[in-house]
């Protein structure tokens, strides 16, 4: 993530917040502080109230109005006004993504240590899960032996002085680490998927019923770099669509990857076309555009290339590829939302790609999918399926359709986690930077490689171990759980399932990729601290 990125996300949270689009809204975007009440941010309504600025004893106008900073008020359960806190981004790290606590005044004495660290607990989770700091600084006035109890006990480090009056505290290495389980995936949902979605719960029927579909999916088009976009219910609804409007059916055959989740090849099943396995290349773990050609016969109607954990295909060979022998292809970009190749969005290169909202992938929606294509007639066929077959505006069906929609809410969520999506990517990419510095040259492990046309988005930080392990997988991964360390198998060569009709003897790097293949926790908002400690439980397994 570069400095220019952290700062430009910062200020577009900050000015959300700030300019709610209701009242209620700003309430949607509460930060919950146990045993206390609850943090809300200071807008422009409560700027414009005369009589409620009176109360903010220390509130100054141009802390408000200056983009790098915002205000959150504190709130007991009663709605007491409790008091204020600043967060700020500090612009002048250009190497470190710096936030500063500031500005913290309590208009009472009712507060404990104990009160005092779960405020500020709470407000560095929110910062780190929506903003994505590196450091968090706290800048405070104070000789309250209070407070200074709960910034010691919180993990704060006392630095230099910033000048007679004020200190600097350095927010020290998360003490949870070690004590609570590292998960594998984690969502971060920021204040307007909260806003939105209240929105769309309370007002999103009856005439407004599709608001947010519609701005979603037009986001989306955008976003991705195509004329239309259809949401649905799931990836892999998507699929079945996608491949339904392109006629495969009964006799046809559709070449997948070895190595992706089943609903890839699932798709082709459920409209009686026959999955055709393709091996996968070593460093990418993506299909190797070989292995398909070799597998090409004159039933082969569609390849599905898979963009594995948001690692971006080789498209340029395999549109070549299918230009040559006449067939359709079909993106599955499931956890790609964002990655390019050559300049490109995946999603973009097909007859057809899908997307998935599941609640681990980047961009979640808790379930549901996305259809996006450039074709003026594909798009029509497969809107036709996706509505029951139906004449629009009518009750007349002309064809068999699916129901595979999304819900008007879910759609608000995802209206907000596209308009973040960018800062997400770059904090998936910090990550897996943070894992290569530190593990990147162990002689034991293998790093899948991004290619040098592509810019993955990592949605999951991948290894394998390689002939110098002297431990098997399930041993590593079992060893690692004892640290608190979640991980997860790559997806094994899936030729090997009993279901398909077409029997066929697995490929032989998918093979090892899916017995060996591990993938780390990889969570948008986790730390260097997070990583550094994943880092010293693996080197220290291993050796």
């Amino acid at each position: 993530m570069s400095s220019l990125t952290f700062i430009k996300h910062c200020k577009s949270e900050f000015n959300f917040l700030k300019n709610p689009i209701d009242s209620s809204s700003r309430i949607a975007s509460h930060i919950k502080i146990p045993n206390i009440g609850y943090l809300t941010p200071l807008t422009s309504h409560l700027i414009q109230n005369n009589t409620f600025i009176k109360s903010m004893i220390l509130c100054d106008i141009n802390d408000f109005e200056n983009d790098t900073k915002i205000i959150f008020l504190i709130y007991d359960d009663a709605d007491n006004l409790l008091g204020q806190v600043g967060i700020c981004i500090d612009e002048n790290s250009l190497n470190i993504f710096k936030i500063e606590f500031q500005n913290l005044t309590l208009y009472n004495d009712f507060l404990n240590s104990n009160d005092i660290s779960n405020l500020f607990k709470e407000l560095i989770k929110w910062t780190r899960s929506v903003l994505f700091p590196e450091e968090i600084v706290l800048k405070i006035e104070t000789k309250s032996k209070t407070l200074l109890e709960a910034i010691t006990e919180i993990g704060f480090v006392k630095n230099l002085a910033v000048d007679s009056n004020h200190s600097t505290f350095i927010l020290g290495i998360d003490k949870s680490i070690g004590n609570e389980m590292i998960l594998t995936a984690g969502p971060s949902i920021g204040s307007r998927e909260k806003v939105f979605a209240l929105d769309a719960a309370s007002n999103g029927w009856n005439n407004q019923w599709s608001k947010y579909l519609n701005e979603f999916e037009k986001k989306f088009a955008e976003y991705v770099g195509v004329k239309y976009a259809i949401a649905t219910s799931s990836c892999t609804g998507a699929l079945h669509i996608s491949l339904n409007a392109l006629g495969i059916g009964p006799g046809d055959e559709v070449i997948v990857p070895e190595v992706t989740w089943v609903a890839s090849a699932n798709a082709i099943r459920y409209v009686g076309a026959t999955p055709v396995f393709a091996d996968i290349d070593k460093n990418t773990w993506n299909i190797s555009p070989e292995s398909i050609e070799k597998l090409i016969t004159k039933n082969t109607k569609a390849i599905i290339p898979v963009h594995l954990y948001g690692n971006p295909c080789d498209m340029e060979k395999i549109m070549k590829i299918a230009k040559e022998n006449n067939l359709f292809v079909v993106e599955d970009a499931a956890p790609s939302i964002g990655a390019e190749y050559k300049g490109k969005k995946t999603g973009s290169f097909g007859d057809f790609a899908a997307f998935s909202f599941q609640g681990a992938k980047l961009a979640v929606t808790g379930e549901g999918g996305m259809i996006c294509t450039n074709d003026d007639e594909l798009y029509k066929k497969a809107y036709r399926i996706w509505d029951q077959g139906r004449i629009p505006g009518t009750f007349w069906i002309e064809e068999l359709g699916v129901k595979y929609k999304m819900s008007n809410i879910q759609a608000a969520i995802g209206l907000g986690q596209i308009i973040r999506n960018d800062s997400m990517v770059e904090s998936k990419r910090r990550i897996n930077n943070w894992y290569k510095e530190r593990i990147g040259n162990h002689p034991s492990l293998d790093f899948w490689q991004e290619d040098q046309n592509s810019k993955c988005i990592y949605w999951m930080t991948n290894i394998r171990l390689n002939e110098n392990a002297k431990i098997t997988r399930e041993e590593f991964c079992n060893k690692l759980k004892d640290f608190k360390i979640d991980t997860r198998p790559v997806f094994p060569a899936i030729s090997q399932y009993p279901y398909w009709p077409k029997k066929q003897d697995p490929q032989p790097i998918a093979t090892e990729v899916g017995a060996t293949g591990i993938n780390l926790p990889s969570g948008v908002a986790l730390t260097k601290d997070h990583i550094n400690y994943i880092c010293e439980k693996i080197i220290k397994i291993l050796e």
